[in-house]
C-alpha cells in the first residue's frame, strides 16, 4: 500500500466490547456466510489452520482449540466471500482480515481482482458491505488510522 492510499479499510472493535465480539465470533453463526482461509492461533503450541472452507464448518474445530489451550495472546483469521462476484464482476477475491491481539479486535479488508485494471470501484463496494455487515450484526467498529508504508 502506497502512502495516501485509501484502498484498504481499517476498523477496529472497541475494546470493552472485544470478550463480547470474539463469544459472538467463536459461539455464534455470525460469520457462517463467509469462507475461512487461514486461522493462526499463538498460544502453547502455535497453531495454524489452512482451511478454504465455509466457517461454518471450521469455526467449532477453532473454538475447540482457543478452549483447550493457554490464553493465546494473537489470533489472525483471513476470511473470504465465497461468491466474490456477487459484489463485483472482477473480483477474484475479497478478504477480511481479523486480527485480535493486546486484548483488542482490527480487522481490514483487501481485494484481488481477476483483471488488472486501474478502477478501484471494487474496494469502496467490498468496505460498505463490510460496514453494512457489523452493522446489521449490531457490532460497534470504529475506523483505525493504518500507519504510512512505503
Amino acid at each position: 500500500m502506497c502512502k495516501g492510499d485509501k484502498n484498504m479499510l481499517a476498523l477496529e472493535i472497541e475494546k470493552t466490547q472485544t470478550k463480547g465480539f470474539m463469544s459472538r465470533l467463536l459461539k455464534e453463526n455470525l460469520f457462517d456466510s463467509l469462507d475461512v482461509r487461514t486461522v493462526e492461533i499463538a498460544t502453547a503450541p502455535r497453531i495454524t489452520l489452512d482451511a478454504n472452507a465455509e466457517w461454518a464448518k471450521t469455526r467449532p474445530l477453532v473454538y475447540e482449540i482457543i478452549k483447550l489451550c493457554p490464553k493465546p495472546t494473537q489470533i489472525k483469521i483471513i476470511f473470504s466471500h465465497p461468491n466474490a462476484e456477487e459484489i463485483h464482476p472482477n473480483a477474484a477475491a475479497l478478504f477480511l482480515n481479523l486480527v485480535y491481539e493486546n486484548d483488542g479486535v482490527t480487522l481490514t479488508t483487501a481485494t484481488a481482482q481477476k483483471e488488472f485494471i486501474l478502477d478501484k470501484a471494487m474496494n469502496p463496494l467490498w468496505d460498505s458491505f463490510i460496514r453494512q455487515f457489523f452493522q446489521t450484526a449490531g457490532i460497534a467498529v470504529t475506523d483505525r488510522l493504518l500507519a504510512d508504508t512505503l
